[in-house]
């Protein structure tokens, strides 16, 4: 297989793969913009601006902000489920640095985002 482009490689193997019968119902089914709005308990979406796989432009902002308990984090970098820091990278990264933040703060706060919020929005 000598896919150029990422759509060509889920064209040919992913949405075979997992047993979708267009490229389309893979992505729908595998995006999660349709469930957002269903999202019950405090939910950190990290995302970096440069990821490949999951543009900035793809990112539902207003869906996000719908849903109080849906917080989103865009950052310059990182990549895909990047965040990794140094040449050798072993530590914590920056992620596991903000979901421990995060999941600290609901624990303490014991309520919903919207009081986590800096912002009047």
């Amino acid at each position: 297989m000598k896919a150029k482009t990422i759509r060509e490689f889920d064209e040919r193997f992913t949405s075979i793969m997992f047993g979708y019968s267009t490229n389309d119902d893979y992505y729908l089914d595998a995006s999660p913009v349709h469930r957002l709005k269903s999202v019950k308990v405090p939910m950190l979406c990290l995302n970096a601006a440069d990821d490949v796989f999951s543009p900035s432009h793809a990112i539902p902002v207003e869906a996000v902000k719908q849903n109080p308990n849906l917080a989103l984090l865009i950052t310059c970098h990182g990549g895909h489920i990047g965040f990794l820091e140094g040449l050798w990278p072993r530590r914590s990264t920056y992620m596991d640095r903000v979901f421990k933040q995060f999941a600290k703060a609901v624990i303490e706060q014991g309520t919903g985002l919207q009081d986590l919020s800096c912002s009047e929005n």
